[in-house]
């Protein structure tokens, strides 16, 4: 027996049982208390933090395949210098930026111009931390396409700019984009911090899952928990019915 092939099977095991438990346990967690979690489903704050959460997470998903479509092609085909610096300002350093620092710049930023603490402000944070998500898919797949050559073939017959994009870039990035949506779907779900700062928490204004999660972790558990069960849900349910269109298509 090979007693490394072991070791790294231990270890796979152990950091896949350590992920479920991550995402599994809060419905352990709830026990006996599904009365409770159920109860709170039914007040109007949750129904407005599902609809803030749901609503604004679908905008940004749409606006980020709406922008990743230019922006991937200038990034793939324009040459200028600095372009990779770009593409780190762009792709890398919105998902390692702190969001919390992200929601103060914007409140210092947009709020004398009133969009502090309304539902475009949420709108405004969530884009900034999970459109890259859909930006660097629609870029690797631009540059797989334009590495391939196929651009090139049909240039050299006359095809324009507009055809390029609307009969070959965007078929063979169809599912990319997808997966982009998802993604950033689900981060724009999960979001927090910069959504707290700029937009605030107003029910069925701002408030949102994860917002009310936190707000309501010591005053009211049940509700938190009810809030938490519904967002782990809705995200597990969104990424695998994403998958399963995006294998299908």
């Amino acid at each position: 027996m090979d007693r490394f092939d072991v070791a790294l099977k231990m270890m796979a095991s152990i950091i896949v049982i350590y992920m479920l438990i991550s995402i599994l346990y809060l419905y352990i967690a709830v026990g006996e208390n599904w009365g409770l979690v159920l109860s709170a489903l039914l007040e109007s704050r949750v129904h407005g933090a599902i609809f803030i959460s749901i609503s604004s997470a679908i905008l940004v998903g749409i606006l980020a395949v709406a922008a990743a479509i230019p922006v991937a092609y200038v990034l793939t085909y324009a040459n200028f210098r600095g372009k990779d610096i770009l593409e780190t300002f762009l792709v890398e350093l919105p998902q390692t930026f702190p969001p919390v620092t992200e929601g103060l710049v914007y409140l210092l930023m947009f709020g004398r111009l009133g969009l502090a603490y309304t539902f475009a402000a949420v709108i405004i944070a969530k884009f900034y931390v999970s459109a890259p998500f859909t930006i660097s898919f629609a870029v690797r797949r631009f540059t797989e396409v334009r590495e391939s050559g196929i651009d090139v073939i049909a240039r050299s017959l006359g095809a324009r700019t507009s055809h390029i994009l609307s009969k070959i870039l965007l078929p063979l990035t169809a599912k990319d984009l997808l997966a982009g949506f998802s993604l950033t779907w689900a981060r724009a779900m999960g979001e927090l911090a910069a959504t707290l700062v700029f937009a605030g928490a107003i029910p069925w204004v701002t408030e949102t899952l994860p917002a009310l999660i936190y707000l309501a972790s010591n005053e009211k558990p049940q509700v938190a928990i009810a809030a938490s069960v519904i967002a782990e849900t809705l995200s597990m349910i969104s990424l695998l019915s994403f998958k399963l269109i995006a294998r299908r298509k």
